[in-house]
């Protein structure tokens, strides 16, 4: 059976480079479907959907969408059209991958079309701006692959046929192994962590999960991956969750470019959840050191590489990121635990550590205990969070959790 890929752009202003993407997949075998998003100037030739369709789809007429007079509002409607159609495409079966071009108004068309589709399609952004601020992990799809386009989108030329013969070739290639997922045999659990020089507990949290039949994946909250956590659950991917790195939380309070919001999806979906604090005691900032912020300079600062610096806390911001996380806690209608290793959050909260504090900790576990509310099962461990124990502590824990909700069901 032939393959779909959807082609999203804007015909007016990109019609000339649609076009040849689309005679380019069609060359290998693939069926494209050319979704139109323009608005004003005529298309050079008849798109598959139109952008009345896509106007209709956004339960809009395109001359009211014109006499708006506001490019960021049709934009949104449009986008708003374009996802609906991408998601019925999806849900008939007929979409094995899809591909968006544009500059700056394409491409904040294209990211939210793509964000409507389910995690770990095919999807490709082409993009003039494809290193530029506006694609912050804050507004991507975590499985979104990008691609610059090195030269502008005007006109085809030797730079921009090669830009486009590499996108077709690339997103054929994705499509060409995509399947929709078969019926899972295990239940997915998710993992979060820092990677393995702070947080070393996933070389015995896996296995054991493994043991007892789950299948795991381990998520690096980095500033994105702890986002693709929170979307694989709600889309409900995730059967629960051992959610220990909460790095990402702590530099969104305290305005870092590695914040992320954490800790709220697997509280509204209501899956089983074993939380701790691992990770949550520093703060980080990616870049050379002329960009760090002036607040944090006269700190002790722990270069991690030449573009990573770690940043410690102070006694009260530690106590704030333990409120914030007990608030947030105490929203989850699911089953949940929170195990508080008094020993220590990280391989650096151990004496001699980059960032041992341990007036610090004591703050933090007091203020995250006074917070939570009693429906919360808090379960304080005398070992560290990167003890073997603590682990097999963890996932005894969850396991049962998991037999009790009767939660062995796959997802």
């Amino acid at each position: 059976m032939t393959k779909t890929i959807a082609i999203v752009g804007t015909l007016d202003t990109k019609g000339e480079e649609v076009r040849y993407l689309k005679e380019l997949i069609e060359r290998r075998g693939y069926k494209a479907t050319v979704i139109d998003t323009g608005i004003l100037g005529a298309a050079p030739f008849p798109a598959e959907i139109t952008r009345e369709q896509v106007a209709e789809a956004a339960r809009a007429d395109l001359k009211e969408i014109i006499s708006l007079g506001d490019e960021s509002k049709a934009i949104a409607t449009m986008a708003e059209g374009a996802s609906k159609i991408v998601q019925e495409l999806h849900s008939s079966g007929g979409l094995d991958g899809i591909i968006a071009l544009g500059g700056s108004m394409g491409t904040s068309l294209g990211i939210v079309v793509m964000k409507a589709l389910p995690l770990l399609m095919p999807k490709l952004m082409v993009s003039t701006v494809a290193f530029l601020p506006i694609l912050s992990p804050h507004v991507v799809g975590k499985d979104l692959t990008v691609m610059p386009t090195v030269a502008d989108i005007w006109g085809l030329n030797r730079i921009t046929n090669r830009v486009l013969e590499n996108a077709a070739g690339a997103i054929v290639g994705m499509a060409e192994n995509y399947e929709e997922k078969r019926a899972p045999e295990k239940p997915l659990i998710g993992v979060t962590t820092l990677g393995s020089s702070a947080c070393k507990y996933v070389f015995w949290i896996k296995p054991l999960l493994e043991a007892k039949g789950y299948e795991v994946a381990v998520f690096h909250a980095n500033g994105i991956g702890g986002g693709a956590f929170e979307q694989y659950v709600e889309q409900g991917l995730l059967a629960g969750a051992l959610d220990f790195a909460f790095f990402e939380l702590a530099n969104q309070l305290y305005d870092t470019n590695l914040g992320m919001d954490r800790l709220e999806a697997i509280g509204k979906r209501g899956i089983p959840q074993v939380v701790a604090p691992g990770a949550a005691h520093w703060l980080s900032w990616y870049g050379p050191p002329e960009t760090i912020p002036s607040r944090f300079k006269d700190r002790m600062l722990f270069w991690h590489n030449p573009l990573t610096v770690g940043i410690p806390m102070t006694t009260d911001e530690l106590a704030l990121v333990a409120e914030t996380m007990a608030r947030k806690l105490n929203k989850a209608v699911g089953p949940t635990v929170l195990l508080i290793p008094t020993q220590g959050f990280s391989e650096y909260d151990k004496p001699g550590g980059r960032f041992y504090h341990l007036e610090g900790r004591k703050a933090f576990i007091e203020a995250l205990k006074r917070h939570t509310e009693p429906r919360i099962k808090v379960i304080e461990l005398d070992m560290h969070i990167n003890d073997p124990e603590f682990a097999q502590e963890a996932v005894t824990i969850f396991d049962s959790m998991m037999k009790e909700e009767g939660a062995y069901q796959a997802v």
